[in-house]
């Protein structure tokens, strides 16, 4: 029995195919099973039907009936374009419900079979969950046969069901090759033992047994990524009169509900989903293992085009640079070189490029390798994504992959540092806590905010979120500055910078007690929160100590004065206690001292100051204890008594000039002692007075 077809409520009159005139069949372009009421349910209600969390797509040869099974099937005639009904062939992607025994309804992608339009084969498969091969029992297996074949493992089906179609036409002894020469093709593939159903799309035999391997296949399959970020690779846009811009596909990850807004992405664009339909009939939700329609508000139909990304915002991006795996084909006629130029097919999207082989200098024929894609245009690519390769004009395929990481930079071949994390990642790629824990670790020394591990991961903000939790509590992630985040061991990594930074400066200047923070920081190169973060781990730890309020000690470490450094440290104390509040510039003391080496008076100098004989009463101005304390008492007498108290006041009461007097007097402020107001000081309310 064929079953009566879902009547969409969008008519296909008043629907436009985007960059076409032509009016677009919604049996086909619309139609779309949704929803999810629960994160790994299998089906969802719709109107009366239950629809099945799957999709079927076709494959096969040019002429092998995969149209005409799919119409015997549901009623539907896949084949919408004027070139495709006059040319019996399928030329683009057709979607149809697939009513099951059981009541239940899935998705059908019916996609073409001649080689110029394997492009569109692949933007089919790339949604599928379960692959109906369909071959002609009169010609058995063809060259599209293989390809498609190949294609689908490539992309990681792992069920499908083959039909061996117009058995109304051909004899019992050709069928019966044809089965064995299928059986022959398929040994070593993913479809290896799966079933071979005859069947004839005209009379309708063998119809109901090959409904009933669907659906037991479709059930034993797994249900896509509900919980993932929302992604699904546009197939189709149009406008439709009184709802404007829709877009069709098969989402691959995640779900979307009416009201949400979304992101499409390479072309960053944002919109809100006005509303969802699933064969015809207006959901809620609109779930991965559906074919779905999304009628978007607030983004013009023409700004849109198949390969672009309808997603959960700030999850994706595209991408011009992706390391995977690649895997070259067995039949490939050569190896594939390193930097060969190359078509690269992801989700509905295509992109020329080169292929830079990462491990060796080429890929063998059936061997896999380690490489990076390098993208003319970017293409929407996320960790675990699988993706084809063609060659540059598109007569062949070559072989395929899966993306292992998005660094957004160009790696060398053969270097180790940059293949040991590949091949960590790649045995992460399906465990989503270890795979978030690796791109935290890959970022190495720069912390991440959330927003970029949500791109990095593709993971999606919700479930990025709870991971990093996860991450947190087991002391995994390490909370840098405001929101940022670092891996434990690039954090400990960070640590030792920041002491072998300050052993490196004190190698330099022994005589030092300190270094300045920010000639630690640079020294170290480490970005300024995570510095922070990690000089308060080695400061709790007492690794490290800080001396005064802008400047680093190591723990234990005293600078060792020989001889000659203790008698010329004596000569430039003297030279300070003699020139008392009229003290010599550090060249002047140096030469005074009889120092050639002014670097060193100056860290003898601090060692001085470390000791409370000197005071640095601004940058490179020193003057002795004995005078600081009397420039004290000088300034906080007058003061206490109530007299009003100038600069020049206080200048001359010291004996001395301008040139020393201001200093002094901006040091008293800093430290506390005074502050200025208008022309004259006042003392701060705690300052002791001398003698109390």
């Amino acid at each position: 029995m064929v079953p009566t077809p879902v009547r969409p409520c969008i008519h296909a009159p008043l629907l436009r195919r985007s960059g076409a005139g032509e009016p677009l069949d919604t049996t086909r372009g619309s139609g779309s099973p949704c929803g999810a009421r629960g994160g790994s349910e299998r089906a969802d209600e719709v109107g009366e039907a239950t629809i099945f969390s799957g999709v079927v797509g076709t494959a096969g040869h040019i002429d092998h009936g995969k149209s005409t099974l799919v119409r015997a099937l549901t009623g539907i005639d896949p084949d919408r374009l004027p070139e495709e009904k006059a040319r019996a062939m399928t030329i683009d992607l057709g979607f149809a419900p697939l009513e099951l025994p059981d009541g239940r309804v899935a998705g059908v992608i019916d996609v073409p079979g001649h080689e110029r339009f394997i492009r569109n084969m692949v933007a089919g498969a790339s949604g599928i969950d379960l692959a109906l091969l369909v071959v002609d029992a009169n010609e058995g297996v063809m060259p599209q046969t293989r390809e498609h074949l190949e294609i689908m493992e490539l992309l990681g089906i792992e069920r499908g069901i083959v039909a061996l179609t117009k058995i109304d036409t051909a004899g019992e002894e050709l069928a019966e090759l044809a089965a064995e020469e299928i059986a022959d093709a398929l040994r070593g593939s993913f479809l290896e033992g799966a079933p071979v159903l005859p069947v004839s799309g005209v009379t309708g035999a063998g119809l109901e047994a090959l409904r009933e391997a669907i659906a037991a296949r479709l059930g034993d399959a797994a249900p896509r990524r509900r919980t993932g970020p929302f992604r699904l690779p546009i197939q189709r846009v149009f406008s439709a009169a009184g709802f404007g811009t829709v877009v069709t596909g098969a989402a691959v990850s995640g779900e979307i509900a009416v009201g949400a807004t979304v992101e499409i992405v390479p072309a960053g664009l944002r919109a809100r989903v006005r509303g969802l339909q699933a064969y015809g009939q207006p959901v809620d939700r609109v779930g991965a293992g559906h074919t779905g329609a999304l009628n978007l508000a607030d983004v013009p139909y023409r700004a849109l085009h198949r390969g672009m990304v309808v997603c959960e915002p700030g999850a994706f991006a595209g991408r011009s640079l992706a390391e995977a795996r690649f895997t070259l084909l067995a039949t490939a006629p050569r190896p594939l070189r390193h930097m060969a130029e190359v078509r690269v097919h992801a989700g509905t999207a295509e992109a020329l490029g080169r292929l830079a082989v990462l491990e060796g200098e080429r890929v063998e024929p059936g061997a896999s390798a380690l490489v990076q894609l390098r993208l003319r245009s970017p293409l929407v690519l996320a960790p675990g994504d699988r993706f084809i390769v063609r060659d540059p004009a598109a007569t062949r395929t070559l072989g395929g992959g899966r993306v292992l990481a998005v660094s957004g930079r160009r790696l060398k071949p053969n270097r180790a540092f940059a293949l040991e994390p590949l091949r960590r990642r790649e045995a992460a790629l399906d465990d989503p806590l270890a795979r978030l824990e690796d791109v935290l670790r890959a970022a190495g020394l720069q912390p991440q905010e959330r927003a970029q591990l949500v791109l990095a991961s593709g993971l999606g903000a919700e479930r990025t979120a709870a991971l990093l939790e996860t991450l947190r509590s087991d002391g995994v992630a390490v909370g840098v500055g405001r929101g940022g985040l670092v891996h434990r061991e690039e954090f400990e990594r960070a640590r030792t910078r920041l002491r072998e930074a300050l052993a490196a400066l004190f190698a330099r200047h022994p005589l030092y007690r300190s270094r300045p923070r920010l000639e630690v920081r640079e020294q170290a190169g480490l970005e300024p929160a995570l510095f922070e973060a990690a000089l308060e781990a080695e400061i709790e730890a007492g690794a490290i100590v800080r001396e005064g309020q802008d400047a680093l000690a190591l723990a234990g470490r005293e600078p060792r004065l020989g001889e000659r450094d203790r008698r010329a440290q004596a000569r430039l104390l003297a030279i300070y206690r003699e020139a008392d509040v009229q003290p010599p510039t550090v060249e002047e003391a140096a030469r005074a001292a009889g120092l050639r080496d002014v670097e060193r008076a100056r860290a003898l100098l601090a060692l001085l100051g470390h000791a409370g004989d000197l005071v640095e009463v601004a940058p490179g101005l020193w003057f002795s204890g004995e005078a600081v304390q009397r420039a004290r008492a000088a300034l906080v007498e007058p003061l206490a008594a109530g007299e009003p108290f100038s600069a020049a006041a206080f200048r001359d009461r010291l004996g001395t000039t301008r040139k020393w007097a201001i200093p002094l007097l901006e040091y008293f402020d800093r430290i506390g002692v005074t502050e200025r107001r208008g022309a004259d000081r006042v003392l701060r309310a705690h300052t002791q007075t001398p003698g109390r």
